[in-house]
This record gives C-alpha cells, sequence and structure tokens, in this order.
C-alpha cells in the first residue's frame, strides 16, 4: 500500500494509485483463463478437504458450533481491488485487534483488478483467502459455486449502520440487496462501497453539454473538435462492464432506427416503450449480443487505445487519453475536487445509461478465521472506519452514519452534494445492476464476443 497523504494537498503523481499504476503499468485482464476457472467454479467448485466440522452442508455454518473470539490463526488473508482504502486502516484494525483480544494479527492483502481475475484465483488458482470484494453479480455466481460461506449477523452488530432507506437507498435489506441473501434468509455479503460506471473526460477537449450530447457515442468518434481521438481513449479491460456500455449503446440506437424519443431507463414499463426498451445491462439473446459485438468491433474498437482498467483517471489527468469508460470514484481521484489542483478532468453518467454497482465483503469458504473474518467486516462498518475509507477512495458509501460524518474540506466542498459520487435519482433511474446472466450464456456467448473485441 502507497503510505497515506492527507486529502487537499496539491496532485502529486506519485501518490496512491497514480504511483503504483500509472503509465508504465500492466494491466491484468483475468479472462484468459474465464472460460476454464469461471466455468469450473460454476458447476459447484466447493472446497478442498470436504465438510469443515461446523457445516452443515457446503458453504453452510452452524454458528453454535464456532465458538465466539476464537481466532484459528493470527493471520488474516485478504483479496481486495487496488487501493481501496488508506493504510492507516489496516493499521487501525490491527490496533483494534490487540486492544480487544490481546493478540497480534498479521494481514496480508491481494490486489486484483477484475472480478473475472477474482474468480480464477480462488478456482483455477486455488487461491485461499478469509474476505475478498466481489461485485454484487461476481458475489452471486461465487455464492452459487459454492465458495462462500453464510455469515453470522449477530457478530456484525454494525449492519445497523448501513442505510435502508434514506438518504443512501436500502443497502441493509434482502428488498434492497437481494443478491446479499441465500433463499433461507441469511446473509453471505455485506456492501462495502458503491458507485456507477460512466465516462471520465478531459474537459479542454469536450465541454459538460459536449458530453451529454455524446454519451457512450464519443467512442465511436475519431475526432471532435479539431482533436484527435483515434489512440486518445480507454475501455476498461472488464468484460461486463465493455458488453455493458455496447448494450446501452446498442438499445440507444435501436430505438433511433424505430423512430422513438430514446429512453434511457432500462425496460421502461411507460409508453410507447412498454417495458421493451432501453435495454439492459444483462442482455442474453444470442442476437442482441452479436449486435453489441460487431458495433463494438467495427465502431468502437479501431479508435481505442486499449483496454485498461489501472489508468483510468492517470491517462486523464496526463492527458494521454481524452475519454475514459470509467467506474465514479477512480474519476474522482483524479479530479480531486477538494483541493485547489483545478486539473481538466469531469466525470457523468452517460444520457444512454450506465451501470450501477455495490462491492461487498465475503467470507471464502477456504477462511480459517471465521471470527477474525466478521471481526474485520464489523470493524469497516463503524462510522468512523466507513468515513476514513469514503474520504480516501472517493466513492460512494453505504454506511449512514459513515456518510453524516464525512469530510467537508475548507475549500468548502462537501462530497455529500457531489451528484458525481451520490448521483441523482434521475442518473440512477439510468443505471442498472449487472446480475449473473448464467452459465450457458456467459459460456457460449459473452466470453467468445468479449475475447474476439479485446484481441482483434
Amino acid at each position: 500500500m502507497a503510505s497515506e497523504t492527507p486529502p487537499g494537498k496539491p496532485f502529486d503523481a506519485s501518490r496512491r494509485r497514480f504511483l503504483r499504476l500509472g503509465l508504465g503499468a500492466l494491466g491484468i485482464a483475468g479472462v484468459a483463463a474465464l472460460g476454464g476457472g469461471l466455468l469450473n467454479g460454476i458447476i459447484r467448485y466447493g472446497t478442498r478437504g470436504g465438510l469443515r466440522s461446523y457445516e452443515i452442508s457446503p458453504g453452510v455454518v452452524d454458528y453454535e458450533k464456532v465458538p465466539e473470539g476464537v481466532f484459528t490463526s493470527n493471520e488474516l488473508r485478504l483479496a481486495q481491488w487496488y487501493d481501496y482504502w488508506p493504510g492507516s486502516f489496516i493499521v487501525a484494525f490491527k490496533n483494534h485487534i490487540k486492544q480487544v483480544y490481546n493478540r497480534d494479527i498479521d494481514v496480508r492483502t491481494q490486489i486484483y483488478t477484475s472480478n473475472e481475475e477474482l474468480f480464477t484465483w480462488v478456482t483455477a488458482s486455488g487461491r485461499r483467502f478469509d474476505v475478498m470484494f466481489p461485485t454484487n453479480y461476481m458475489a452471486q455466481i461465487m455464492d452459487r459455486a459454492g465458495l462462500l460461506y453464510n455469515m453470522n449477523e449477530a457478530w456484525l452488530p454494525n449492519l445497523v449502520n448501513l442505510d435502508d432507506g434514506q438518504p443512501l437507498g436500502d443497502f441493509r435489506t434482502p428488498l434492497g440487496t437481494p443478491y446479499a441473501f441465500r433463499p433461507d434468509g441469511s446473509r453471505m455479503a455485506v456492501p462495502y462501497q458503491w458507485g456507477t460506471t460512466g465516462i471520465g473526460y478531459n474537459t479542454t477537449v469536450f465541454s459538460e453539454a459536449d458530453m451529454e450530447g455524446l454519451g457512450w457515442d464519443v467512442f465511436r468518434r475519431p475526432s471532435w473538435n479539431g482533436y484527435t481521438l483515434q489512440n486518445r481513449m480507454l475501455m476498461l479491460d472488464d468484460m461486463r462492464e465493455v458488453l455493458g456500455a455496447g448494450m446501452k449503446m446498442a438499445g440507444w440506437d435501436e430505438q433511433l432506427n424505430l423512430g422513438y424519443v430514446p429512453t434511457s431507463i432500462p425496460r421502461n414499463p411507460n409508453p410507447p416503450y412498454n417495458g421493451m426498451y432501453q435495454w439492459t445491462e444483462n442482455e442474453t439473446s444470442p442476437e442482441r449480443i452479436g449486435e453489441v459485438e460487431q458495433m463494438l468491433l467495427g465502431e468502437v474498437r479501431p479508435n481505442l487505445l486499449q483496454f485498461n482498467t489501472q489508468n483510468q483517471g492517470p491517462y486523464l489527468v496526463q492527458e494521454t487519453t481524452y475519454a475514459n469508460h470509467a467506474w465514479s470514484g477512480d474519476i474522482m481521484y483524479a479530479v480531486q475536487p477538494y483541493s485547489n489542483s483545478n486539473y481538466p478532468v469531469n466525470y457523468l453518467v452517460p444520457k444512454q445509461g450506465g451501470a450501477r454497482w455495490i462491492d461487498n465483503a465475503v467470507i471464502h469458504r477456504e477462511s480459517r478465521n471465521l471470527w477474525l473474518a466478521h471481526e474485520f467486516i464489523d470493524f469497516f462498518l463503524t462510522c468512523d472506519q466507513g468515513a476514513a475509507i469514503t474520504d480516501w477512495n472517493l466513492y460512494a458509501t453505504p454506511n449512514d452514519c459513515a456518510y453524516e460524518t464525512l469530510t467537508v474540506y475548507p475549500n468548502g466542498y462537501d462530497p455529500r452534494q457531489d451528484t458525481r459520487i451520490y448521483p441523482t435519482a434521475g442518473d440512477l433511474a439510468r443505471c442498472d445492476y449487472q446480475e449473473d446472466v448464467g452459465v450457458q450464456v456467459t459460456q457460449d456467448l459473452l466470453i467468445p464476443a468479449w475475447n474476439r473485441i479485446k484481441f482483434a
């Protein structure tokens, strides 16, 4: 973890992800092994060595058989997205365990850059973790693959800090986060951070009105207002995100071709759309996926510099690129609205719509520290640690009390008022969650399409 620097200092390219994930960084796709890793995992990959003494059935723990406060070992293994908490958070957790339990622990973190990479780690690569942080749809896939344990909510008293209505939305109950619960009502995922997927752009090249008018169509443009865009744009090195953006583009095109005033609301129930438009991030028909593939291959791929997840923000700040398919928090860190840096970077959810997602803590079925894993999850659910994490990474928190204590900066910037981080109801209506679309669609349609697009 890079050393922590207080927010508000002038931009320094050596900070945080700009140090480790800058111009020379290499992307890790994780999809090369996706066909084998993902699909073998879906077929009840399970765990090595059969049932544990506290398991009723695979992945189902009887917590009456797991003594409270017992540490199986002093090591906690984590798998997390790159640079998603400050270094002080892990130090604070270790100090907390020392103070409360008089135990010295070792926390080891491995960093992944896509959900598919994480899945390959715990299937084809056989890595073991205690806590992992997949996105909502991947949490579903992992659980159906037999890779997760249910949780003991009695060991997570700070769950009450998750918002269950206003002002953030429902992040606590099965109604708001159905993917986080099994059919029997037991919990297997806890929301950590959330955000949207949209476009980060250079404000020297594009005005806000330009980008509002273009949306995803910017990636089909070889030039704009005298600027060459070819080899000046990135898309995420992420199968579901790229295909999802393509679905929004293709669905918008179809509406225009039919003479509709396009809607960006997925499956808009109102006339004249009647639940047919806009396309979602989860289209499964061979015809639609084929249409998306051809459009991305023929109209978007020729303009891209590359598919790259880590350099969304750095490339915009350095003006290596002018428009990037991006996650909200990564672009907001590049913007640094709390400072006086005034970098020419901005972010929006395109008019055609985008993705909304929640990253979650889950417990790997290979965990040997069930009590310590719960302690770790409950620790980030506290008000002060939740706020410190969100102040650091500039994603949105699902934690109501953390939200209320977010830092308001000397320049007057209040992240709670920033709709790029906490979108308006109208922006969220244009977004939908990616879901598990099933083995057959993933194997026969999505993976082949993505491989042809990426490696063209």
